[in-house]
């Protein structure tokens, strides 16, 4: 009881999330400009203005791969920002008399504008790679989502989520009652499996090691893969904890493209950890909440945290097993196994030689993708596609070329360290008819390790 009170006084006196409200068209040029002026800084700036428009970047692009439509290149998807930019928000023009006779940005700009920004980019960063001039499309187009969003034009899959983990506290709802009656009955389950009566799984322990940060859907809904996390963590004789306060590394604010909210969720995570004196943070397999928690959320602050580097959980079975803390029998799985780098773990967020480690560690027959690593091509699920339903058929088609990565590998298990992508992956084997099984590292690692 005293549980549910905290939660209905936490409930009102959360902050509301910042945009997303639709806005009337006669303000929606000054709500637009107050974006711009928060989110662009000179790199963009310069980005912008930077093109060359030799059409390198347009075999980067997962989109273009797929069917070739020169609208999705990533040249021609920054012109769509340009324009607007240029007509409503030019530098000079805007403090001109006369200037507001312009009027309002009509709904066809703005619509093209949205496509650009939300359906066809998922901000993977690789176009960065190949063009010459190193212009990020995905980084122009955060600020077009930052202008969007302050006018409450939104995917639906980016609203409701963002609205309950400002509420709840996560984004799926899960109360902390019914959090931590399931870590007890995890711990149970647990318990029974490795023959300890005495099993428990640390919940809002003070001055542990790591406190581990789960996906809500692991909580909730697939309680296989928490538990594989626990068991690695037990093995390697961690100390870790949970906590009750905080269970979510999700942060759909930063596929907004709102920092606002970016930094309200993320603080949730920080909070718990200084709550706890934990000395480090690792999260379950989250692409875009491993990169916001490890690098954007410094970046957006200025300052760096007073704590060792967030880890990715893959991170920590790298050093496990490279400090012999745990064992692992090789070869349990039926090869040949690929792994997927995901964007943000990989390209963006660095992660590119532990879970090639783990993997070798595993299998005799590990086959990598062509291109791999920072070259990777995204599965097509990430940049909030995956959380909305009326995207389906357009991520299963921006897929196809990472199904022809798969399919060239000859892999009968594809691994990879994000759950979007793993939802992505399996819903393209699907599609093209792949006949592959898709697992995380984390549960490859659990289910081989050698008690």
């Amino acid at each position: 009881m005293e549980q549910d009170d905290k939660q209905i006084e936490n409930k009102e006196s959360a902050p509301k999330p910042v945009g997303g409200q639709v806005v009337e068209p006669d303000t929606q040029l000054s709500v637009m400009r107050q974006a711009l002026k928060k989110n662009r800084n000179r790199q963009i700036q310069f980005m912008l203005n930077s093109c060359v428009n030799c059409g390198l970047c347009a075999e980067s692009c997962h989109y273009y791969c797929a069917d070739g439509n020169s609208e999705v290149i990533p040249a021609n998807k920054i012109k769509k920002l340009s324009r607007v930019l240029q007509k409503y928000f030019h530098p000079v023009k805007s403090r001109l008399p006369g200037f507001q006779e312009i009027g309002q940005p009509d709904e066809q700009m703005i619509s093209e504008l949205y496509r650009a920004a939300y359906e066809n980019c998922t901000m993977c960063g690789k176009c960065a790679l190949t063009c010459p001039m190193g212009i990020n499309t995905g980084e122009i187009l955060y600020l077009a989502r930052a202008m969007l969003c302050s006018i409450g034009r939104l995917p639906s899959g980016l609203v409701h989520p963002v609205e309950t983990a400002f509420e709840v506290g996560n984004y799926l709802g899960l109360s902390t009652e019914d959090f931590v009656e399931n870590i007890e009955w995890f711990a149970e389950e647990m318990g029974d499996e490795m023959e300890d009566e005495n099993f428990s799984i640390s919940v809002d322990k003070q001055n542990a090691e790591i406190l581990y940060i789960p996906h809500p859907l692991e909580a909730r809904d697939l309680p296989f893969l928490m538990m594989n996390a626990i068991k690695i963590l037990h093995c390697a004789g961690e100390n870790y904890t949970l906590s009750s306060y905080d269970f979510d590394t999700v942060n759909y604010a930063y596929y907004q493209g709102s920092k606002e909210n970016m930094m309200q969720i993320s603080q949730r995570v920080l909070d718990a950890r200084e709550k706890l004196q934990a000395k480090n943070i690792a999260l379950a397999p989250c692409g875009h909440g491993y990169r916001v928690l490890r690098w954007e959320v410094e970046k957006y602050q200025g300052k760096p945290f007073t704590f060792p580097p967030v880890l990715s959980i893959v991170e920590l079975i790298d050093r496990y097993n490279r400090q012999g803390r745990i064992k692992l029998e090789k070869d349990k799985f039926d090869g040949p196994i690929t792994y997927h780098d995901p964007c943000n773990i990989a390209r963006r967020g660095g992660v590119l030689q532990a879970p090639r480690n783990v993997i070798n560690a595993l299998t005799s027959n590990f086959v990598e993708m062509q291109p791999h690593g920072p070259r990777n091509y995204c599965c097509g699920g990430g940049g909030g596609l995956a959380s909305t339903g009326d995207f389906g058929q357009l991520r299963i088609k921006a897929g196809q070329k990472k199904a022809d990565q798969i399919r060239q590998t000859g892999a009968k298990i594809v691994a990879t360290n994000c759950f979007n992508c793993m939802t992505q992956i399996r819903d393209l084997s699907k599609a093209y008819d792949l006949g592959i099984e898709v697992k995380s590292i984390v549960e490859l690692t659990a289910e081989s390790l050698i008690l």
